[in-house]
C-alpha cells in the first residue's frame, strides 16, 4: 500500500541517505514538527533527543537505535525522540564526531601513562583499513572510551538546548492553536477586531 510506483535502485538509495530528493531543508523541517508533536513533557522528550545525540559519539554505529533507546527509558525520557535523536548522527557529522573521539580517548589513555597511538597525519581509506584489520585495538579502544566520555559531557548541554527549544516550539504551537481558536468563535459570533 505504501511502496513506491518505481522502486528505487540501491543508488538512488544510497543517494538519498547523502543528499535526499526532498531537500535537507525539508526533511529538518518535518523533523521539527513530530518532534513539537510528541505528547510527552518538554523534560522527557529533552532527556530522549539528548540521549540520542549522545550516543552518537559511539562507534557502534549498528547499535545506535539501541543504544538512544535503552539510555532513554533507564532516564525515563521519551523513547521516540531518543531515536529521533540520533539523525545528529548522519555521514555528514559523524566522521567529524568520530575523530574526537579516537583523538579524545588516545589523549585519556595518555594521560593515564598508557602508550596510546593517535590517527597518522595522513588518513585516507586504505590506511584506514590496515589498521582496522592489524591493529584494530589502535583505533577502537580510544574511540570507545573517548566516544563515550564525550558522548556523557555533552549529555547536558544538549539536554538544556533541546530543552528550551522544545519547550518554546510547544508553547508558540498551544498559542497559536490558542489564536485560531478565538479567530473562529469570533467568526461564528460574528464579531469583528
Amino acid at each position: 500500500m505504501f511502496k513506491r510506483r518505481v522502486p528505487r535502485s540501491l543508488l538512488q538509495e544510497v543517494r538519498e541517505v547523502f543528499w535526499p530528493s526532498m531537500g535537507f531543508w525539508r526533511a529538518i523541517l518535518y523533523i521539527k514538527h513530530r518532534t513539537i508533536r510528541l505528547s510527552d513533557t518538554s523534560h522527557k522528550i529533552a532527556i530522549g533527543l539528548a540521549c540520542g545525540t549522545a550516543v552518537s559519539f559511539s562507534p557502534l554505529l549498528g547499535t545506535h537505535f539501541i543504544q538512544a533507546g535503552l539510555f532513554t527509558w533507564l532516564l525515563r525520557g521519551n523513547i521516540l525522540a531518543g531515536l529521533i535523536g540520533t539523525f545528529v548522527g548522519n555521514p555528514w557529522t559523524l566522521p567529524f564526531v568520530w575523530w574526537g573521539s579516537v583523538e579524545f580517548g588516545a589523549m585519556i589513555i595518555s594521560v593515564f601513562g598508557l602508550s596510546a597511538q593517535t590517527l597518522p597525519a595522513e588518513v585516507n581509506l586504505s590506511v584506514l583499513w590496515e589498521l582496522i584489520t592489524h591493529e584494530p585495538l589502535r583505533i577502537f579502544l580510544p574511540w570507545m572510551l573517548g566516544g563515550y566520555i564525550l558522548g556523557f559531557i555533552s549529555f547536558f548541554p544538549f539536554y538544556i538546548l533541546f530543552y528550551y527549544l522544545v519547550r518554546g516550539a510547544k508553547i508558540a504551537r498551544s498559542k497559536a492553536r490558542l489564536r485560531k481558536v478565538h479567530k473562529i468563535a469570533r467568526e461564528v459570533t460574528g464579531q469583528t477586531e
